[in-house]
């Protein structure tokens, strides 16, 4: 993610994702309301928010990046990597040739030796529009009933959650990219599995791997041929599922629920994903500022007020034939 020097409010706001404290998060929504308040002339009125919020939405624009990326970035840092680039920007992402090449025996005097190129590639990340639309009665509207920090909260979470289930949705759609030494499906195999582990390493050229799935992914990886120790089943006891496994550490992705109210999980929980332990697998891109709009309700035969919240954002998965991760599909 793109460092850059945060305003105080940006900075309650990274504060407020990153610590469980309420008075925390409390100070974010106050602030937002008192400088709501401060625009408006120091207090309540329908006519001067109206004439000013354009500088109410650019407190908002400049709150959900913060609070969002901080979110983000610490549920998925392991394996992703975060930009915000300008509107028009295509960031490249490198991927370095590691091809072993062949050291070969000559004889004197002989110059004829195959040559090789070490060749990388590059790829962008394409974004699209994305937006969420809030809104609350007209009256409510006028009484300054309306609680902002509430709205950029809500808009927030919202895109967070999208964008954790694109993360996912990415990595799980690359499998019919990824090689076939590195991905397996049907029960799990001790053999097969420690097979991708030890082609992955190869492919990297690294040694520590880690293994990511939902906890309903992981509690499958068993080594029966090693077995556990009282203190590893305690640990197990205590997060659902072996913390280790031939070296790799384990890590659980976080579940959510799709979006919409509907109890189904977003998060597949039959497949797991080997990883190198310093590769970055997926590449997210913020395109541009957040957008923030408003209809006042003049249009609406409601009145209803509504509040529009919009970013560009896109993701993809780092993918070569050859294989930089690998996959385990149960059927």
């Amino acid at each position: 993610m793109n460092s850059f020097a945060m305003t105080d409010t940006q900075r309650l706001a990274f504060d407020a994702v990153n610590t469980a404290d309420v008075a925390t998060r409390s100070n974010l929504n106050s602030a937002v309301r008192e400088s709501v308040k401060e625009i408006c002339g120091g207090t309540w009125n329908y006519y001067s928010f109206m004439q000013n919020q354009y500088k109410v939405f650019q407190i908002i624009a400049e709150l959900m990046p913060a609070a969002m990326n901080a979110s983000l970035a610490s549920k998925f840092a392991p394996f992703a990597e975060f930009k915000d680039v300008a509107m028009g920007d295509k960031p490249y992402f490198d991927v370095q040739d590691n091809t072993i090449y062949p050291v070969v025996t000559v004889a004197r005097g002989i110059g004829a030796i195959d040559r090789h190129r070490i060749v990388d590639k590059n790829f962008t990340v394409t974004t699209l529009m994305k937006a969420i639309k809030l809104y609350d009665e007209f009256d409510r509207f006028m009484a300054g009933k309306i609680d902002m920090g509430r709205l950029v909260d809500t808009a927030t979470r919202a895109f967070e959650h999208y964008v954790g289930n694109l993360i996912a949705d990415t990595i799980y759609g690359s499998y019919a990219s990824v090689g076939t030494n590195y991905k397996s499906t049907g029960s799990f195999s001790i053999t097969t599995f420690s097979s991708i582990m030890e082609h992955v390493k190869a492919a990297n050229n690294v040694d520590e791997l880690q293994i990511w799935g939902t906890t309903g992914a992981l509690v499958n990886v068993v080594d029966s041929v090693f077995g556990y120790s009282d203190r590893a089943k305690d640990q197990a006891n205590g997060v659902g599922y072996w913390g280790e496994y031939r070296g790799a550490s384990m890590f659980a992705l976080p579940q959510a629920y799709v979006a919409g109210g509907a109890q189904s999980l977003a998060v597949s929980a039959n497949q797991l994903i080997v990883l190198p332990a310093s590769e970055k697998i997926v590449k997210v891109v913020f395109e541009g500022d957040t957008v923030v709009a408003m209809g006042d309700g003049s249009g609406r035969s409601d009145m209803q007020s509504e509040f529009t919240f919009g970013r560009r954002v896109g993701a993809a998965a780092l993918t070569v034939p050859e294989g930089k991760y690998g996959f385990w599909k149960f059927a």
